[in-house]
């Protein structure tokens, strides 16, 4: 499993992460209580910033906003004997867990639940935080804790694996189509459809104690200095993810789990048609880009015949890869002596790049050759998947346009390599197809190797494959709530720059005014907001350009009820 060895994390690391996504907001408060001990006795339990749980508050206002709340709600199973606090508190905590980018639940004991602010959010008061919402447990204690936390990360861990799979599908189909009715597709999408493993060990328990799945396979090692290294044959745990991404808002589309060991194409169309129905009446799939993976005939008719185009590149030990090669050699021999070849197109593009830095900053041109064929023949494309049908008198094979890469960004040339993608596009220019399933890389980076580097997906919460499967949804989810808020934000903005009122606009504006600097103190078991002035002014601090604007400690008193009205 990824992530062993990472430093621990700190509330500096949330802090910078939230920072990177979004804006910011308030807490609940009882600023009159609060304003009168503080001058009274010039003692505080704690004092910080709202950046944590003000960003908190204007996100799930975004998802009441695009009624996804509901769908929230709908995911406690119902299993609780008296429970203390609503299921909800629960999946709104796992929610700040996945968008914070903490680690581990663990250390969500540090970062999330010990954070007066931000579980002030989910409706616990600074006293619960200190000591707990309840007093189970606190008989087995042998020394005292410090901060308890409203509640234990094991609470959560336990309650979360109770949810059904069928509760976390209609949860995650349900947000994307309610990120699709808020207009964040294009009209006609090309998306991504990739597979990728989410590892666990042997002790995972799995939903019918039957051993965990597993794969074996040969794999390069992990050695960034040789990427050519042999090799070896090595064991994976766990279970696999197939994703339909959609590159341009980054939002993922459909989502489907199953054992490790599966092929790629088992879940291929189904997760495809999850798709398309999950955006179905905002936008429609024009394309997809596949790996080698899906390389199924059978898989790829199914496609076609919905009338999606299809990017995919073929295996080097197919009759088609060899014919495409051979054909895009002769063409681009022809044309180095002024000639061509029918039914092939020739195409170089040139780049120009940046290599280096400062005063070493040079550039570098990077040729890309592509060949494009028009009609290359591919029996086992068909819908029995197979070229057993290729003996009878009455069979065509599929024709299909292939895209032979002779260089790539200007990589030398290596015979017997270059890379053939097949594709049901009818452009003829080459580049078409080579753009096309370029996006394809996007998603290694931008979707699969981001949800375990930085939404640790790998990180489960229980060592079960429940675990596996509702961290699985959860952080896809909140990858595609989070890239939805980004978006809305970012149109809310510039409608306002415009000088366009919109509803969030005015939302946000209003908690602007609310909190601008400002600081949340906590006093037993209630805690109050005020501006940094008020706090200085309430604790003895004199403010010198404060007290020439007529502000002093008895008008903010009665500012906040403390003090009766001057009626002077």
């Amino acid at each position: 499993m990824s992530g062993v060895g990472r430093r621990v994390q700190t509330p500096d690391d949330l802090r910078t992460r939230l920072g990177q996504i979004a804006g910011w907001q308030t807490a609940t408060r009882d600023d009159r209580h609060v304003a009168k001990e503080l001058h009274d006795t010039h003692a505080i339990e704690r004092v910080h910033g709202l950046d944590e749980a003000a960003f908190f508050d204007e996100f799930f206002h975004y998802l009441k906003t695009i009624e996804v709340w509901p769908l929230l709600d709908r995911l406690d199973p119902g299993k609780r004997l008296g429970p203390l606090y609503p299921f909800l508190q629960l999946i709104l905590f796992t929610l700040m867990r996945c968008v914070g980018g903490v680690q581990s639940l663990l250390a969500t004991h540090d970062l999330l639940l010990t954070d007066e602010a931000l579980m002030g959010l989910l409706g616990f008061n600074a006293y619960q935080v200190a000591h707990g919402a309840n007093a189970r447990g606190l008989g087995r204690r042998s020394a005292p804790v410090g901060v308890r936390g409203a509640f234990s990360y094991e609470t959560v861990a336990d309650n979360l694996v109770a949810i059904p799979p069928a509760a976390l599908v209609e949860l995650f189909n349900g947000a994307v189509r309610c990120l699709a009715r808020q207009g964040l597709f294009a009209k006609h999408l090309d998306v991504v459809l990739d597979a990728t493993d989410d590892e666990a060990t042997p002790t995972y328990q799995t939903d019918d104690d039957r051993p965990v799945p597993h794969v074996t396979r040969d794999k390069r090692p992990e050695v960034r200095a040789n990427r050519h290294a042999q090799k070896v044959e090595v064991t994976a745990y766990g279970w696999k993810l197939w994703i339909v991404w959609e590159p341009q808002s980054k939002i993922p589309l459909a989502l489907s789990i199953d054992d490790i060991q599966k092929s790629d194409n088992e879940h291929a169309y189904t997760v495809l048609a999850q798709a398309r129905q999950n955006v179905a009446g905002y936008a429609t799939l024009r394309s997809v880009a596949l790996d080698r993976g899906f390389l199924d005939g059978k898989l790829l008719a199914a496609i076609e015949a919905d009338g999606i185009l299809i990017y995919i590149p073929a295996k080097s030990n197919m009759t088609v890869t060899q014919e495409a090669r051979s054909i895009a050699r002769r063409a681009a021999a022809a044309v180095a002596l002024g000639r061509s070849v029918a039914g092939c197109v020739y195409r170089e593009r040139h780049d120009t790049v940046t290599r280096g830095s400062g005063k070493n900053a040079r550039p570098e041109t990077r040729t890309t050759t592509l060949v494009g064929i028009g009609e290359l023949p591919c029996d086992w494309w068909n819908p029995h998947g197979s070229s057993s049908q290729a003996n009878r008198k009455d069979f065509l094979p599929k024709l299909v346009r292939a895209t032979v890469v002779l260089r790539w960004d200007g990589a030398p040339k290596e015979a017997e390599k270059e890379v053939v993608l097949l594709t049901t596009d009818p452009a003829v220019d080459p580049f078409v197809a080579f753009d096309a399933y370029d996006e394809r890389s996007r998603i290694e980076n931008s979707c699969n190797r981001e949800a375990k580097e930085h939404w640790f997906l790998e990180h489960h919460p229980k060592r079960s494959e429940a675990g596996v499967r509702v961290h699985a949804y959860f952080v896809v989810l909140c990858m595609a709530l989070v890239a939805g808020f980004r978006a809305d934000k970012s149109q809310s903005d510039e409608a306002e720059r415009r000088g366009q009122d919109l509803g969030i606009t005015r939302y946000r504006r209003a908690l602007e005014r609310e909190n601008r600097d400002k600081v949340v103190v906590f006093i037993g078991e209630r805690f109050g907001i005020f501006r940094s002035y008020e706090f200085a002014l309430l604790v003895g601090v004199t403010v010198k350009e404060r007290a020439l604007m007529g502000d002093t400690v008895e008008s903010v008193l009665r500012r906040y009820g403390v003090l009766p009205p001057d009626t002077s």
